[in-house]
C-alpha cells in the first residue's frame, strides 16, 4: 500500500517526541467493503511481513484478525447494507511505533498481508475493496 509522504512525515514527527507525557498520533489501518458468500473465515492482517515469511513467526506484525459473520448479508445489493460488505478498523499505532523506532517507516509504501486462518473455498469470492491507513493526531 502506497503512503503519502506527507503523512507519514506528521506520524514520524509525532512518533520522535512521544513520551508518557506526549503521545504520539494514533495509526489505523481500515479494510473496506470487504465482501463475498463465505462468513465461516477469519482472517489475520500483517504489516510489514517480510517476503516468504510465515505469518505466525511474527506476532509482533499482527494487526488484528477479523471474523467474516455477516459478510454474505452484507454482501447482498438488495440487502440492507446495499452490498457495501463489511468495514474493519485496527489500530496499528505500535507497529508503525515499533516501524519507526527502527528506522524502518522510511519506506514509501507498508506491505499489507491478508491471511486466512483457514483455506477458503474459490467459489466464496472475498475481496477487499480498499485497503487504507489514517492518523488520528493527538
Amino acid at each position: 500500500m502506497k503512503l503519502d509522504a506527507g503523512v507519514r512525515r506528521k506520524v514520524s514527527a509525532s512518533l520522535a517526541p512521544a513520551s508518557e507525557a506526549a503521545e504520539p498520533d494514533r495509526v489505523f489501518l481500515h479494510l473496506e467493503n470487504v465482501r463475498g458468500t463465505f462468513d465461516a473465515s477469519v482472517l489475520s492482517v500483517y504489516i510489514n511481513l517480510p517476503e516468504g515469511a510465515r505469518p505466525g513467526d511474527h506476532p509482533e506484525l499482527l494487526a488484528g484478525s477479523v471474523g467474516l459473520f455477516g459478510l454474505r448479508k452484507s454482501s447482498l445489493e438488495d440487502g440492507a447494507h446495499g452490498g457495501q460488505g463489511l468495514t474493519f478498523v485496527m489500530d496499528i499505532t505500535k507497529i508503525v511505533d515499533a516501524l519507526h523506532l527502527s528506522n524502518a517507516l522510511t519506506v514509501d509504501a507498508l506491505p499489507v498481508r491478508i491471511v486466512p486462518h483457514r483455506p477458503i473455498p474459490e467459489q466464496a469470492n472475498i475481496t477487499v475493496g480498499r485497503v487504507s491507513v489514517y492518523r488520528q493526531g493527538r
